[in-house]
């Protein structure tokens, strides 16, 4: 007897589950919860985004979420951006007061993101980034000041399974030239 399929897996090993989005070059992803959908046709479809994932809560409590993939010119490292709180107020400017800015451990062995709160006067505002290769990978979770516990925890679900990599230079150029990588191109 031939033995069952295994089930199918992310790049650091953990099961794809429904909701899983990749992007097509393999740089980076995120796991939806069954409540939230996807809005985003073509990820690549505005120019001054290398990426850009569009995704709502579709019942309940609004709530929406947005993947930038965007050039981050000279910046190799997540530390290139500079220290947790300084950029935290970068970004206070435009999402509202910091009220948690944290450096959290990745995933992948030595990766680092930045993870932020933001309270604006109707909205809470998450955001958790990094950056490899001169791109700055960043998920914003948009979310009613009041949200119900529910919608929190879907909210760290979403966080906590967004994941960046690096990826090997042939992807890189042909994603960083506005095309999805040739299949086989990007591991």
């Amino acid at each position: 007897l031939a033995s069952p399929a295994a089930p199918a897996r992310a790049v650091i090993g953990e099961s794809i589950l429904p909701g899983y989005l990749q992007a097509d070059d393999k740089s980076w992803d995120v796991t939806l919860p069954a409540a939230w959908k996807a809005s985003t046709a073509d990820m690549r479809a505005e120019p001054e985004h290398r990426f850009h994932l569009r995704a709502e809560r579709s019942s309940g409590a609004a709530a929406s979420l947005d993947v930038f993939v965007d050039v981050a010119k000279g910046k190799q490292f997540l530390s290139d951006l500079g220290k947790v709180d300084e950029v935290g107020r970068r970004y206070a400017e435009r999402f509202g007061t910091v009220q948690r800015a944290a450096a959290v451990p990745g995933p992948v062995r030595g990766s680092t993101y930045y993870e932020y709160e933001f309270a604006g006067s109707t909205t809470t505002t998450r955001a958790k980034l990094t950056v490899y290769q001169s791109r700055l990978y960043m998920l914003l979770l948009t979310l009613p000041s009041s949200a119900p516990a529910e919608v929190l925890a879907e909210a760290d679900a979403i966080s906590s399974s967004f994941k960046a990599f690096p990826v090997n230079m042939f992807c890189l150029a042909a994603s960083n030239g506005g095309t999805a990588p040739t299949p086989g191109t990007c591991y």
